[in-house]
């Protein structure tokens, strides 16, 4: 267990890795939120290769964070431009880190639904025992909650908005 954690904390330290897979799964968002605006989550089609590429690297995102407060924070601090205006940053770009954007994925979940369990997996593991990054969400407005799924009752995770309508995450009772 101990080296794991090592291992993960290195990959997070030394390597672009983290960087590059929220690079990566930004791109797929961006791509599939822009070629299906005003359209219903129903009609939400990804390619299965953005699909198996989204599940992977959100299930390495996961991993690497999963009990690794460096890597935690580095998800939370990663910036990445909107596909747009990458490589330029006009200081009109809303800035956005490797957290929105494994946030921003689970709106890909009607076209992938193991996607979303696996953003459900690698949020949890993101926030765990990280207040800044439990902060973070908690500022961000939503329209509503995913509600009381099943998979977040299994987690022991309990999501919701308050009368704000920021984002609420919560460990179960």
């Amino acid at each position: 267990q101990h080296m794991l954690a090592e291992a993960r904390s290195v990959l997070g330290r030394e390597t672009t890795l983290i960087a590059s897979c929220c690079e990566d799964l930004a791109r797929i968002v961006d791509i599939t939120l822009e070629k299906h605006s005003g359209k219903s989550g129903r009609e939400l089609n990804i390619s299965s290769h953005d699909q198996e590429t989204a599940i992977n690297t959100v299930r390495l995102i996961g991993n690497l964070v999963y009990h690794t407060e460096y890597n935690q924070n580095l998800l939370r601090t990663t910036l990445v431009l909107p596909m747009a205006t990458a490589g330029k940053d006009d200081g009109d770009t809303p800035s956005r880190t490797g957290l929105h954007v494994l946030l921003s994925a689970t709106s890909l979940g009607p076209a992938c639904f193991t996607l979303r369990e696996w953003c459900i997996v690698a949020i949890r593991n993101a926030v765990e025992n990280n207040e800044a990054n439990i902060e973070l969400v908690r500022r961000l407005e939503a329209n509503e909650a995913l509600g009381d799924t099943p998979e977040l009752r299994k987690l022991g995770v309990k999501v919701d908005l308050d009368e704000r309508g920021n984002v609420r995450v919560q460990k179960r009772d």
